[in-house]
């Protein structure tokens, strides 16, 4: 049997639902994981914001397979139709005049390095569970 899924949000009970029909419990993906239980939980409560590496993972875990396509509808395929784009035009040109910065403005304007201080990433936990 076929899910479409159409929105992110539809990930969620689908995943719950295959891995129940598969028989398994939470505790039971998250130690074929190799992750802890709670890990996994935070992964199936928030699926839209894992990666689909990590997505493939579990499916492939429940013994669901992806199928990508095109909708279809009663009549067969949709055809394609062919759109056209509008024109991609360097940042340069969509900006107004008024607002395009005079030659004198680039030899003494400061680059952002040195105007700002650098981020720095914080630190990961060495504890955190990576799969």
């Amino acid at each position: 049997m076929d899910y479409p899924l159409k929105t992110l949000s539809q990930l969620r009970p689908i995943l719950v639902g295959f891995r129940k029909k598969a028989g398994l419990t939470q505790k039971d993906v998250a130690a074929r994981l190799g992750i802890s239980q709670q890990s996994y939980a935070a992964f199936e409560a928030n699926p839209e914001a894992a990666s689909v590496e990590r997505l493939v993972r579990v499916l492939r875990l429940v013994d669901v397979e992806i199928k990508l396509g095109a909708p279809e509808d009663k009549t067969g395929p949709v055809a394609a139709k062919a759109v056209p784009r509008p024109a991609r035009t360097p940042a340069a040109a969509r900006m107004s005049s008024a607002a395009k910065p005079s030659p004198e403005s680039k030899r003494t304007r400061t680059t952002p390095a040195a105007a700002a201080p650098q981020r720095q990433s914080p630190a990961r936990s060495k504890s955190r569970e990576h799969w």
